[in-house]
């Protein structure tokens, strides 16, 4: 059996989300802002995010397959835009649960660019960087995390479970 030792309370988390939605409402002055979230991890840090930034906000989704038989750099093949909304001359924000590796994140932005939006941006709920194999750079990170393990809680799920806590945990196994 795992438990989840908690890492960030609902408080701070509610806390940074806030932070973060001024400083995007800041970056984007009075233009639009567009959220895209990358499912399924994203949808709750999303949601609070969307109610935190004033002004024109509006927001989609995306699925990314992933290459079921590269579990070492998690290749992403293909796009589903879950909901298509045209990007271009927008202020595009691409939200992302955890940034690791920064492969899937290079690739999605790389394809995101070429749909010419005004400006595009990763927003990661927490950000990992000495997890990095590849250059990239996260430009709003509610959290930074360095720790060792998975991360669940506040829509991290891990195996189907822990998604519905409202902090973000360590999951941990206990020696039997």
């Amino acid at each position: 059996m795992s438990d989840v030792v908690e890492v960030f309370t609902a408080e701070e988390i509610a806390r940074r989300v806030a932070a973060v939605g001024a400083a995007i409402r800041a970056d984007a002055k009075e233009g639009d802002v567009f959220l895209l979230g990358v499912l399924k991890g994203a949808s709750v840090f999303l949601a609070d995010l969307l109610r935190r930034i004033g002004g024109d906000v509006s927001y989609g989704f995306i699925d990314v397959v992933r290459d079921v038989n590269d579990t070492e750099t998690a290749t992403a093949v293909e796009i589903d835009y879950v909901s298509y909304t045209n990007i271009a001359g927008r202020n595009v924000y691409l939200l992302k649960d955890v940034v690791s590796t920064g492969v899937i994140e290079n690739y999605l932005l790389t394809q995101l660019r070429i749909h010419s939006p005004e400006s595009l941006h990763l927003v990661a709920l927490v950000d990992r960087p000495s997890l990095r194999r590849v250059e990239l750079k996260v430009d709003y990170a509610v959290f930074e995390d360095e720790g060792e393990g998975a991360l669940a809680g506040y829509g991290l799920e891990i195996e189907g479970r822990f998604g519905n806590l409202s902090s973000i945990g360590r999951v941990s196994t206990p020696a039997e």
